[in-house]
């Protein structure tokens, strides 16, 4: 038996304004997939190479016109299909998709059936199979999803279609699939946690550094490993992983709304806990000589959406991808944004580093969010472009919910250096000053890297 793929009727307009009698369109198919269902929130066009100089002014100035639609924005041919352009692209929207959603195929507009031509479906099939190498060389960022592909094809001049779905992993065949169109695919239920982060990861002290990018994925696969043994709590239930989640989401329902006819979406919030680690035995306790250490403070912002009939080990699973994707995409924006290494001189013992902040955006007619990340300074203007670019939606500066996370004052961190410490004791609840610059913070902020120039390997030496 075949899958069937839930599309929302919204997106069978949006296929016919693409293509034309002799040109192509190809772009992503965006949602969540099950063992046998899936459902597409959004179709994201492909915006050929030809068009990077145009992005790149309306970058600069926002008011210009520059993204509007022009023949550019198609391809004469399949084989014309850039697949690493595509790819690309794929790895640029899976950073804005909430937890438990993914790049689930490719989508085709232009006249004819390209999937009947075994040298047009080839072609497809290497697109899909650059997609799925380029999202699996990141685990962090786009999770270990094994789903199978989709392609669908849409004559632009009978407006028929057909999809077929391919397990690109293991180099299958195309296999026909369901795809329908309806108002309404599913019910999302709506789940939001807020997960705190002050974290010390010592720099080891060796004889060539790592650059920051280093440090920042060591980090990254260490968050991941604490994140995934993370107890989640959904409602404040501790509830079987084979129990669905709408059980929780019925009883959240308002009493006032038990006449409707159409259910009010209520946000589920989620509970995280982590291990404590007292599991640690005395001697697996180890001295070991550090140049620095990296402390990560602040407060991340998840928002997951969740099909109707999930399980809560699959809204579990969304909620931990969720954090690992937004904490890997922004500090991966950073280090790219980082033009050279700093090599800071000794008396410079704090470096303070504010990777960008999440913002949220609902899509057209859903619930479902999708995320983009501002630096300081930033504005929803950048938002916008962004989301035209790489969505082809046309969003207001209004839309774009930016306060959810806020930025960091500097001048709170860099004066724990005149701040003398005191010890604290252990059996009050008390805190040193600097502790207290550190703990608010962690509630103000909305992601921050504190790198701390300890050099400790002196005191070291003069112990030796």
């Amino acid at each position: 038996m075949g899958r069937t793929v839930y599309a929302e009727e919204r997106l069978l307009d949006y296929l016919k304004t693409l293509g034309g009698p002799d040109v192509y369109s190809v772009g992503l198919i965006l949602g969540q997939s099950t063992a046998q269902k899936d459902f597409v929130v959004h179709l994201a066009r492909t915006l050929p190479a030809s068009n990077t100089d145009v992005v790149e002014e309306a970058l600069i100035n926002p008011a210009t016109n520059a993204l509007q639609d022009t023949t550019d924005n198609y391809i004469k041919s399949i084989k014309d299909i850039d697949g690493n352009l595509v790819a690309d692209h794929a790895k640029h929207v899976s950073r804005m998709l909430p937890g438990g959603m993914w790049v689930l195929g490719i989508f085709v507009v232009g006249p004819g059936d390209c999937l009947s031509d075994s040298s047009c479906a080839q072609k497809l099939r290497s697109v899909l199979s650059t997609i799925h190498k380029n999202l699996a060389s990141n685990i962090y960022l786009h999770g270990n999803s094994n789903h199978e592909n989709l392609v669908l094809s849409f004559n632009s001049i009978t407006k028929q279609y057909t999809c077929k779905s391919v397990e690109i992993s293991t180099g299958g065949i195309f296999k026909p699939a369901d795809w329908k169109f309806q108002k309404k695919i599913t019910k999302w239920h709506q789940l939001e946690a807020l997960f705190d982060l002050d974290h010390l990861f010592p720099i080891l002290d060796e004889a060539a550094p790592h650059t920051l990018k280093r440090q920042l994925q060591d980090i990254v696969k260490k968050l991941s490993e604490i994140i995934n043994s993370a107890l989640i709590v959904i409602e404040g239930e501790s509830r079987s992983p084979e129990d669905l989640i709408e059980v929780i989401g019925k009883k959240r329902k308002n009493k006032k709304d038990k006449n409707e006819d159409e259910e009010v979406d209520k946000v589920l919030q989620v509970g995280i806990y982590l291990p404590c680690g007292l599991k640690d035995k005395q001697e697996d306790v180890k001295t070991i000589s550090c140049r620095a250490s990296m402390r990560l403070v602040g407060e991340l912002v998840s928002r997951t959406s969740i099909h109707q009939k999930a399980t809560i080990e699959e809204a579990t699973n969304a909620v931990k991808q969720d954090i690992l994707r937004s904490l890997a995409s922004r500090l991966e924006l950073h280090w790219d944004s980082v033009i050279e290494e700093e090599n800071g001189s000794p008396e410079e013992n704090i470096t303070l580093h504010e990777p960008p902040r999440r913002v949220f955006m609902e899509l057209p007619q859903s619930k479902v969010t999708l995320s983009d990340y501002l630096f300081p300074g930033e504005g929803p203007q950048e938002s916008l472009v962004l989301l035209k670019e790489l969505l082809d939606l046309d969003f207001l500066e209004s839309q774009v919910e930016k306060d959810v996370e806020r930025q960091v004052d500097p001048s709170e961190f860099y004066c724990q250096n005149e701040v003398k410490t005191v010890p604290v004791d252990l059996g009050k609840e008390t805190v040193t000053n600097s502790q207290f610059v550190l703990y608010i913070a962690g509630i103000i902020i909305a992601f921050i890297v504190v790198i701390i120039g300890i050099l400790v390997h002196q005191l070291y030496s003069s112990k030796q």
